[in-house]
């Protein structure tokens, strides 16, 4: 593993622990078996590195290959595969997700330019997997655009009522059946519009 990798694993560790605000570069840099002067040659600012374990510890590296790959099954069951594939990484990040939450009003400006550019680039891969369909054709369509935010702030909320409010564990089969239910409504919804 190399230098910056090794500040990326290190930095999710201290945010997962202390989130964004408590979270010091000494630290990570300690975290990384590295001096505070090599991490801020790999990255200029805390926001940088937290950027970059964003994109590192999200969903988006695994949607990027579902993106990259050539589609060998129906829309409905690349989505349901999404879906849930969203669903456990979310799952699999709920220390870091809880952290994130809890501080969210007190982040600066930067942090919020950051979520920001993420949610545009989930978006934008989503778009892309939707496109590789010959069914959808919207490329331009800002409803479909808004649809695909819709249809992952709906398995972001529905995680965090279940897993984090109320500290539910869901089943393989709860969610799933929560899984067919978003995905049957987002290709309703698709569907509806295309006739438009």
């Amino acid at each position: 593993m190399g230098t910056r990798e090794k500040i990326i694993e290190a930095a999710y560790k201290c945010f997962s622990e202390k989130g964004y605000l408590g979270t010091k570069t000494r630290e990570i840099a300690e975290n990384a078996g590295i001096s505070e002067v090599t991490l801020f040659r790999y990255f200029k600012t805390k926001a940088d590195i937290f950027e970059a374990v964003i994109k590192s510890y999200s969903i988006l590296p695994d949607l990027k290959k579902i993106a990259s790959g050539k589609a060998k099954k129906s829309l409905e069951e690349t989505l349901k595969y999404v879906a849930e594939r969203i669903y456990i990484t979310l799952r699999e990040k709920k220390r870091f997700i809880k952290i994130l939450l809890s501080e969210i009003t007190s982040y600066p400006n930067e942090i919020t330019v950051i979520y920001d550019s993420f949610f545009n680039e989930l978006d934008s891969v989503l778009l892309g997997i939707l496109e590789k369909e010959e069914q959808i054709r919207l490329k331009e369509n800002l409803n479909l655009k808004l649809a695909i935010r819709g249809f992952h702030c709906e398995l972001f909320g529905f995680f965090q009522a279940n897993e984090i409010f109320l500290k539910k564990e869901l089943s393989e089969k709860e969610i799933k059946d929560a899984v067919n239910t978003f995905v049957g409504v987002f290709l309703k919804g698709i569907k509806e519009e295309e006739k438009r």
